[in-house]
């Protein structure tokens, strides 16, 4: 019996706890995603790209596209990629190079903006391949 009011009470404490939180969520508007600026003001300045940066290996290039895929992560499963504009600055062996002299399976440093809908490289670096153990083996 005991037991049996005990579960009594706590039900309606669970009860008017849940309802108060109802009843309050129900009481406050909710707040607009994006404030709407008053009529007649100036609209706000738009947003600075943010600079990003990427490294790992080169998945593909399309020249014809001016893009590049650079794929990081275990099995190369994450990246990005970014498109080769006018102002990219691209360097293969620390010289001025073009989209045509990145080759797949080059390791690159990628820094990149995100501008109106995609990735644009600012700066493509072709990082020298890792010397190879110089070990005979038997």
């Amino acid at each position: 019996m005991r037991r049996g009011m005990v579960a009594s009470v706590t039900m309606l404490v669970m009860v008017a706890v849940l309802g108060a939180g109802i009843a309050q969520a129900q009481q406050q508007p909710p707040a607009p995603k994006t404030p709407i600026p008053p009529p007649g003001s100036a609209a706000p300045p738009p947003e600075v790209p943010k600079e990003k940066q990427i490294e790992g290996t080169v998945s593909k290039v399309d020249p014809a596209a001016k893009t590049v895929g650079v794929s990081t992560g275990f099995f190369g499963l994450l990246g990005a990629t970014v498109r080769v504009a006018e102002e990219t600055q691209i360097m293969v062996q620390g010289q001025p190079a073009v989209i045509t002299e990145i080759k797949e399976g080059d390791r690159v440093k990628a820094s990149y903006e995100v501008r109106d809908g995609g990735n644009i490289a600012k700066s493509i670096e072709v990082m020298p391949a890792p010397k190879k153990a110089s070990g005979t083996t038997p």
